[in-house]
């Protein structure tokens, strides 16, 4: 990710602020290669979880929550994984972001209740979380996503628009780079029988550095003790956003020291490593602003967009594609707030 500089911000931020595809494509590419993958995967049985219990009901507030997460991820300058890789190479701002993630994990605890309650009430199916269990078959949607994928990059290919020039050191391009990714998380589906996820970890650090302690007698503190990991078919699998050692600290924390670690030791082998001087305070109000809406609006919608564009996407769940439709005008908006306060 840091070698290509693979953003889904960016994606959706270069198409309102710059109308440029070109991450967008790359991205396309992922979500595609994934599908095919955990299909070929469920037809030699190494996943067999269908439809996907680790997804939940799907409710308004995926849609909200993914237009709040859009805003900030444009504001921040960085997703939720494009945060930590850019913190990772030093990266100050992403450092004042990834700050805000934390903070506004905290603040989540405290509208929990009230959150889960409006979730509950704007419920928009009891029974059907994805599109295949509409269609009766997870075939017609692969076919339509196929059909519009090959046509597309086949086009794209022919007007020479899946690399640019880079003069970078060490460059990769974005395509590779989601070829590699999709390898990746698919192997991990395979392995843990789920989709990668962040939005969990982000809440059990801000537990460790004091949020648990700070509501004790607040109702956040549910917050802190649920399971976060109960699945709709009944199975609870212990994980949760507390300071209690569980799947959540095994799975997760890694995923998110590894992205930081990883950037970091490629940028020190490419001498790109560089801690900046402060950013413009501006800059700052906005990465922590971002922050804070990230950390809101994954919690608000059950999952990042680690979790719901890499991991939703692919299978055809609605709260996914009630996520991707939501953060699509927030990062429109996000767009022109930057427009407005730092461009």
């Amino acid at each position: 990710m840091h070698r290509s500089d693979f953003c889904m911000a960016g994606a959706f931020r270069d198409i309102f602020l710059f109308k440029d595809y070109f991450r967008m494509r790359s991205l396309f590419l992922l979500v595609t290669l994934i599908s095919l993958l955990i299909y070929l995967s469920r037809l030699f049985s190494l996943i067999n979880s269908y439809p996907p219990s680790f997804f939940g009901l799907p409710s308004v507030t995926n849609f909200l929550g993914g237009t709040v997460f859009g805003i900030g991820m444009v504001m921040a300058g960085g997703c939720t994984i494009g945060t930590l890789y850019k913190m990772g190479s030093g990266n100050l701002v992403s450092a004042f972001a990834f700050l805000g993630i934390l903070f506004g994990s905290i603040l989540f605890a405290v509208f929990y209740p009230l959150s889960l309650s409006f979730t509950h009430a704007v419920t928009l199916s009891r029974k059907i979380i994805s599109l295949e269990q509409i269609a009766g078959t997870a075939v017609i949607p692969l076919l339509l996503l196929l059909s519009l994928s090959v046509f597309l990059f086949y086009k794209w290919y022919r007007e020479r628009k899946w690399t640019q020039k880079a003069y970078a050191s060490g460059y990769l391009d974005p395509w590779k780079a989601a070829v590699l990714m999709a390898i990746v998380v698919s192997l991990s589906f395979i392995m843990s029988g789920r989709p990668l996820s962040v939005t969990k970890g982000y809440a059990k650090l801000s537990a460790y550095l004091g949020g648990q302690s700070l509501f004790h007698s607040m109702s956040g503190l549910r917050f802190y003790k649920e399971d976060s990991l109960r699945l709709l078919d009944g199975t609870i699998m212990r994980g949760g956003t507390g300071t209690n050692m569980d799947a959540i600290t095994i799975t997760q924390i890694p995923l998110i020291t590894g992205i930081i670690l990883g950037a970091f030791f490629s940028s020190v082998q490419l001498k790109e490593f560089k801690i900046n001087s402060l950013p413009p305070g501006k800059q700052i109000l906005s990465a922590l602003t971002g922050g804070i809406l990230m950390a809101v609006g994954s919690l608000m919608a059950s999952g990042c967009n680690l979790w719901h564009i890499i991991g939703g996407l692919p299978v055809f769940a609605l709260q996914s594609i009630l996520f991707v439709s939501g953060l699509i005008p927030g990062a429109y908006i996000g767009s022109h707030i930057i427009k407005r306060i730092i461009i």
